[in-house]
């Protein structure tokens, strides 16, 4: 129960500076329903090619964004040279490593609600119960997003081109969540059948506790070197 608080404790300090402070989320919103705009325009409504082609751009749209967020997951601590006090503190790195997990995922999810939403208006899927599936993928598949993401973005916080470095160290791990969501929002959206529905969310968890599990244990070597 302490550690759990000391979680909690730490994410909530996070996500009040993020409150206060709405650029981050507006800079976040607005690429991801510019990345929308540009392919409602890019794909003509009504033809079967872009209904076919609704989960990747539901999942570029969802994915990208992330990025900016993840990306800077550090930069308030290292700016205000407050990241070394944390680690000074009796806090066990661990515990950091999933307080930041848990405010970036819970950040990332309000703007991935945003971003389901406005999909929804621009390219109008026919919403039911079915549809609302697309919900826990989200969920699932943004947890491991944010595992893998807190944990390079402590490792490139103090290099110049962490801009860079960061995305291709990103994409090269989560390729499996990728995979994994895109299947199964395209299982929900265009088939008939929820066969393979179940299966793909259990490899998401699975993918979600070897990535927080892994970043949990070495977390406190990433940030020491």
């Amino acid at each position: 129960m302490r550690v759990l608080g000391q979680i909690w404790t730490m994410a909530a300090k996070d996500l009040t500076l993020t409150a206060r402070s709405t650029h981050s989320f507006l800079t976040t919103l607005f690429f991801a329903l510019l990345i929308l705009v540009i392919f409602n325009f890019a794909f003509q409504p009504g033809v079967e090619a872009t209904r076919l082609s609704l989960p990747g751009i539901l999942w570029v749209a969802l994915l990208f964004p992330g990025i900016i967020q993840l990306n800077n997951s550090f930069q308030r601590e290292q700016e205000q040279g407050t990241f070394q006090a944390i680690l000074l503190s009796p806090v066990d790195r661990g515990t950091f490593f999933l307080s930041k997990c848990l405010s970036n995922w819970i950040f990332l999810i309000c703007i991935d609600m945003f971003i389901l939403l406005a999909f929804t208006v621009l390219f109008n899927p026919r919403v039911t119960l079915r549809f609302l599936m697309v919900v826990p993928i989200i969920l699932v598949a943004s947890a491991g997003f944010t595992a893998v993401g807190t944990l390079f973005a402590a490792m490139v916080v103090s290099l110049r081109a962490r801009e860079v470095v960061f995305p291709v160290l990103f994409f090269s791990i989560i390729i499996p969540i990728i995979l994994a969501a895109v299947s199964a929002t395209q299982e929900i959206l265009l088939r008939e059948q929820l066969e393979y529905v179940g299966k793909w969310i259990q490899i998401l968890v699975a993918f979600d506790v070897i990535f927080l599990s892994a970043g949990f244990l070495v977390f406190e070597y990433v940030v020491v070197e």
